[in-house]
């Protein structure tokens, strides 16, 4: 089977980017033919597929004049704003990506497309497309987009009704696609998220220090609930107790972050050059905390357990459904209520003191268990396993065989 994979960003840094290279790599074993375009800047080298199957578009060059544009406001790397975008940049944008769509479909013709983000890529795609299998994937950040810029939407974005199927992270997210695009949910079908199992796994033997080490990972935004999680640690007062943020802010968020910390030298922040360094740091600490007001799946929560660690988090919707009763009633993790939300990812202020005292009860129920010493993961060892790539991509390929 020949498969095309596109993506409108950098394959990695961000949780879709990461999808999108552990699909190409978990398909590598059934033998299939695969191409890939991807959004690419400063010399960014990436080597998941031989460079002749790479069909890269370069932002900040003489024909794409700026940074790539993230479908997220706050991005690892540097980028432009979907709101901020002309119609000349949007005309260049879709154009530089038309050219790759058709110089692939020359060279190439594939049978499946996976296009990720139901955004203004995937409905080029299909115009370029039109007899071609195309199965969109849902970030969640794409509903995001498509509700902050309606009017992107509406020009830019309107054959996502026309896909072959689109693959959600949930059930409940499945709700939200056919209100927002209007697809036939007989055509949505829920796979969740997957963890490389090769990157993620827990150490041979858990080694404690003499303090209880808790972990924040993720992009350094207000709409993840990191400021709160501070003045929680804070509270805490407990010497026995470390907090290490891993991260990259941008410099708003770095000032800010350095003035939350002050001179408290238990609270580090640092940033890891990959996924590997990633795993090998998680495998260090005891305690995940994600106290996001909007995800998409939470992925980060679920490699988190997959490296032995025990787990604080909001509701996140997609998330408890995805990892189901059983791991919720082990203990292994632990949902904390979210405030009333308004513009999808900004919590109520009048709300923030109960959240917050919801989350320190959390934090403290996990600490116990890591004074104690309790092996609540070794039962849940399998049931985590099979949120792996390796479980996801042979649960894609199945499907990918039957609509075929």
């Amino acid at each position: 089977m020949k498969i095309l994979h596109v993506l409108a960003q950098l394959p990695s840094k961000t949780g879709s980017g990461v999808y999108y290279s552990n699909m190409i790599e978990g398909f590598k074993k059934y033998n299939h033919e695969q191409k890939a375009i991807f959004g690419c800047q400063d010399g960014y080298n990436w080597n998941t597929l031989d460079k002749e199957d790479q069909y890269p578009v370069i932002f900040k060059s003489k024909e794409l004049p700026f940074p790539i544009v993230g479908m997220s406001n706050v991005m690892p790397y540097e980028s432009t704003l979907y709101s901020s975008m002309t119609e000349e940049m949007l005309g260049i944008y879709r154009e530089a990506f038309r050219r790759k769509l058709e110089k692939v479909k020359e060279d190439f013709n594939p049978d499946v497309i996976f296009a990720h983000h139901l955004w203004i890529l995937t409905s080029l795609a299909r115009e370029v497309f039109p007899d071609t299998k195309i199965i969109g994937i849902c970030h969640n950040t794409d509903l995001r987009q498509a509700k902050m810029n309606p009017h992107l939407k509406d020009k830019y974005v309107d054959r996502i009704h026309e896909l072959d199927y689109v693959f959600s992270a949930s059930e409940h997210q499945k709700d939200e696609i056919v209100k927002v695009y209007g697809i036939d949910r007989n055509r949505i079908i829920a796979v969740g998220g997957g963890f490389d199992q090769d990157i993620f796994y827990p150490p041979e033997e858990k080694k404690y220090t003499g303090k209880i080490r808790l972990v924040f990972c993720g992009k350094i935004d207000p709409s993840k609930g990191i400021y709160e999680l501070i003045e929680v640690y804070k509270s805490l007062e407990m010497e026995d107790v470390t907090l290490d943020i891993i991260g990259s802010p941008d410099e708003e968020n770095k000032k800010k972050l350095v003035n939350y910390i002050k001179d408290d030298s238990s609270i580090r922040l640092y940033n890891v050059e990959n996924q590997v360094d990633l795993g090998d740091e998680l495998r260090e600490k005891d305690i995940f905390i994600m106290p996001s007001y909007y995800e998409g799946l939470g992925l980060m929560a679920i490699e988190s357990l997959a490296c032995g660690l025990y787990v604080v988090t909001t509701e996140i919707e997609a998330l408890m459904t995805l990892l189901g009763e059983e791991i919720k009633e082990s203990g292994i993790i632990k949902y904390v209520p979210l405030p009333r939300i308004y513009d999808i990812d900004k919590p109520v202020k009048e709300d923030l003191p109960e959240f917050k005292e919801n989350l320190k009860k959390a934090i403290l129920c996990q600490m116990k268990k890591v004074r104690e010493k309790r092996d609540c993961h070794n039962k849940m060892k399998d049931k985590i396993r099979a949120f792996s790539w390796e479980g996801l991509v042979d649960n894609m390929n199945n499907i990918v065989n039957f609509i075929e």
